[in-house]
């Protein structure tokens, strides 16, 4: 039996060799490095059986079978991962006359390496050889004709629930088409624990404890693998070489023409790029060879005797442009051109003097008396009055909000005093030229409560219909400087 297993097993592996290299004479698909590789699913089917420690006294274990598939995928051109599902079904000979049948299933992940990939070579491998190791977990059942002692050892049902296992593989695979590969390996799996010694179906020798020995359990093999992936996608990277990026590269390079410096027309364009070869001697060309018409009238520019003709003229048979003499033009024609085009629109969005901006003065706490930081302010103001004879200014005063509502309402209006005071005083401006008007804490810049600088102002803007306001009810609020008469001022 042994024996037959053994030669049908060397007849697929010489059938695999012969395919692979029928394969590899023919039209090998050369490989594009810039896309992905497909992955790799196979189906295994082989022969079983356990390697124990079974005496010279035993028949020994049985060849069974195997069956497996298994999913491969590439890092690179060397390492891959490869996911293993297997089942195998054996018989061991214990003695002269018991027989136990071992039942096992299990699963593992393996890295694997390519080891002929390490040679760089031509594009396209037409062999893979390749080891792995990794790990998995497994369940097994071991059921013995009979039970007892035999020979001075223990047999028993043995069933073993999940473990873990170790697993080792080697083989050799063979393109035999587009897409698909043939192989042969053998991989071994050995559980790990006191497990391991169950596989072969004896579990203790009576004379003196455990037996000595790991059980290993064999699956030779052979496997058809198909590549799957999307048509745009390469073989797996383990089936090619590394050399394959050269080999495009060059393959690129070898495709490009071959530079051809010949200019036949002169006009500083090669042939090779040159799109009027015939371009007359001394006529600027573009970037193309062809020659220039500029102004795009249809006569080239050394054909042209005006080559920049303004558009949208007729021309003449030289290229001239029949421009008609301009029309004499009247000052009122310049006028409705320019109003059309806008030349008025400044003066007719100039701002009044009543949206002038006028400045802006503060008061420290609970004070009316001008601050010397504000006398420049002050003197914009008068300026502009000055300049302006025509217009009168509002005068209007505000407080934060500390004290009374009375009492900021009196404040506010002192220091709307103080600062028409000052001015008539200093630049001599009429008194009635200005109106005076207070709000005490309502009109706030700022909504804070307590000291704040920026709410305690006295604001200018030129007035329109505004009129004076008295001074409001309230007791006197505030600390100020008394200020001296002008004559000129009326004051």
């Amino acid at each position: 039996m042994r024996n037959r297993i053994s030669a049908t097993l060397v007849l697929i592996f010489c059938m695999a060799c012969l395919s692979g290299n029928m394969y590899a004479q023919g039209d090998i698909m050369q490989f594009d490095p810039d896309k992905k590789d497909r992955i790799e699913v196979g189906i295994n089917l082989g022969a079983a059986w356990a390697h124990g420690d079974l005496t010279n006294n035993d028949n020994g274990p049985k060849i069974g079978l195997g069956v497996g598939l298994h999913l491969r995928k590439a890092f690179d051109h060397i390492f891959s991962a490869r996911v293993d599902l297997n089942y195998a079904s054996y018989k061991s000979e214990i003695g002269a006359s018991n027989e136990t049948k071992t039942t096992w299933l299990g699963g593992d992940v393996m890295g694997v390496v390519s080891l002929n990939n390490f040679k760089i070579d031509k594009g396209e491998k037409k062999s893979n050889v390749y080891i792995g190791a990794g790990a998995g977990i497994d369940g097994f059942k071991a059921e013995p004709d009979a039970t007892g002692n035999f020979d001075g050892r223990r047999v028993e049902d043995i069933e073993s629930k999940l473990g873990v296992h170790g697993a080792f593989v080697a083989g050799i695979a063979f393109k035999v088409g587009k897409n698909m590969s043939f192989g042969v390996e053998h991989k071994l799996i050995t559980p790990v624990g006191q497990r391991a010694d169950y596989l072969d179906g004896v579990k203790f020798f009576a004379s003196g404890g455990s037996s000595p020995a790991n059980d290993v359990m064999h699956f030779t093999n052979v496997n058809l693998n198909f590549h799957l992936g999307k048509d745009d996608m390469v073989d797996p990277l383990y089936w090619v070489s590394p050399l394959t990026y050269i080999y495009k590269d060059v393959a690129e390079v070898k495709a490009r023409p071959k530079l051809d410096l010949t200019d036949t027309d002169g006009d500083g364009v090669i042939d090779m790029l040159d799109q009027e070869k015939d371009s007359p001697s001394g006529a600027p060309v573009d970037t193309r060879g062809i020659a220039l018409d500029s102004d795009g009238d249809g006569l080239a520019d050394h054909e042209d005797k005006e080559p920049y003709s303004p558009p949208g003229y007729e021309i003449d048979r030289e290229g001239v442009a029949q421009v008609p003499p301009p029309a004499r033009m009247t000052e009122d024609d310049v006028i409705r051109i320019g109003q059309e085009r806008g030349w008025d629109a400044a003066a007719k969005n100039a701002s009044s003097i009543a949206d002038w901006f006028l400045p802006i003065i503060h008061f420290d706490f609970d004070r009316y008396n001008i601050k010397d930081t504000e006398v420049g302010k002050l003197y914009q103001v008068a300026t502009v009055m000055q300049k302006n004879p025509s217009i009168r200014v509002v005068a209007h005063g505000h407080t934060d909000k500390v004290a009374s509502n009375r009492y900021n309402n009196v404040l506010s209006y002192n220091r709307a005093k103080a600062a028409i005071d000052y001015i008539t005083m200093k630049y001599g401006i009429d008194r009635s030229r200005f109106v005076l008007n207070w709000g005490g804490e309502d009109s706030a810049l700022i909504e804070a409560s307590g000291r704040n600088l920026i709410n305690r102002r006295v604001e200018f803007r030129v007035a329109g219909s505004e009129t004076e306001m008295g001074r409001p009810e309230g007791p006197e609020a505030g600390r100020g400087s008394s200020f001296s008469g002008n004559r000129d001022a009326g004051y």
